[in-house]
């Protein structure tokens, strides 16, 4: 078993460093189009985290697979989702406001907060009968597109500075040529480690002795949130913080909506009773957690350390309850 868990760590690692490098040549690539690097910064920062977690998600549920592993392999994918969501607010958060506190001034959160909270209630609602059919994933996605509007509509209200934040995220002084070969390396990345970590996802959570949401919650979770952690930690280390605060609320909105939407196009995807009763509220918690930045402007050192030891609690919960 250890070789499998061997593959699925190469996997996740393949995920994380093929996301970050394809969406730094894609930005680079929309902003050579003649698009203004303001809106090119915000989608990269907003979706741009979302690629790693929807590249598994998917592999996880058109992976050919018996009857019983297809059904694990779906729980799978949606508590990858709803770990990653965690691990977003929690860990990535607080993380950032370790390094440095996070101030806020951007007015988009205005309008991004709470269509957070109200996406993660909206997939509570439709997850409620314990499975995304295909018509809860098309309410999903068009709920998505309403999000996209919404936001991109307050963001042409956002002061230079801010703009200035957002725009400087995309690396324009990459060559065209670089950008090109960056992104086909990132897209071979990312469809490769999927690939990878998805067929050896059941035989590593077998090795160790996690079932296979655990496992989601947890290990990919991390895996999938990791280009957003590590893009954080350098967005607040730049004294970008509305660009941090961003890596923190776009890929939960977006994961809940436009990934598990048109994931569940594909195949319906089912979740556990334990899910239901106990991580999918853990989730909405979570998300709870991030209005304060909205509220108070301000996510101190020690607001930081109080998201980074819920999510230690969280894992630890996690991986406890099956002992």
């Amino acid at each position: 078993m250890a070789e499998h868990g061997i593959l699925f760590a190469v996997g996740l690692g393949l995920l994380a460093v093929g996301s970050g490098a394809l969406v730094a040549g894609a930005a680079r690539l929309d902003r050579a189009t003649g698009r203004g690097a303001f809106a090119v910064g915000l989608v990269a920062i907003g979706l741009g985290p979302c690629v790693s977690g929807f590249a598994l998600a998917l592999a996880l549920v058109i992976r050919p697979a018996a009857a019983l592993e297809a059904r694990r392999l779906d729980a799978a994918a949606l508590a990858t989702v709803i770990g990653g969501n965690i691990a977003s607010s929690l860990l990535v958060l607080g993380v950032a406001a370790l390094v440095r506190p996070v101030t806020v001034s951007a007015r988009l959160f205005g309008t991004a907060i709470p269509l957070l909270f109200t996406m993660t209630l909206l997939f509570w609602f439709l997850a409620a009968d314990k499975a995304i059919s295909r018509p809860d994933a098309a309410i999903l996605l068009m709920a998505a597109v309403a999000a996209l509007v919404l936001i991109a509509r307050a963001a042409r209200r956002e002061p230079p500075d801010v703009r200035a934040a957002l725009a400087g995220w995309v690396p324009e002084r990459m060559p065209v040529w670089v950008a090109v070969l960056l992104s086909l390396t990132g897209l071979a990345g990312v469809a490769s480690g999927a690939w990878l970590a998805a067929g050896s996802f059941l035989q590593a959570a077998v090795g160790l002795r996690l079932s296979t949401p655990v496992t989601g919650m947890t290990l990919a979770a991390f895996g999938t949130a990791l280009p957003a952690l590590v893009a954080a930690v350098l967005a607040v280390r730049r004294g970008r913080p509305d660009v941090a605060l961003g890596l923190v609320v776009g890929p939960p909105l977006f994961n809940v909506s436009l990934v598990v939407g048109a994931v569940a196009l594909v195949r319906p995807l089912v979740l556990t009773e334990h899910a239901i009763l106990y991580e999918v509220p853990a989730m909405v918690l979570s998300t709870a957690l991030v209005s304060p930045a909205l509220i108070n402007g301000r996510v101190p050192r020690w607001e930081g350390a109080l998201l980074f030891a819920a999510y230690i609690g969280f894992v630890t919960w996690q991986v406890l309850r099956l002992r």
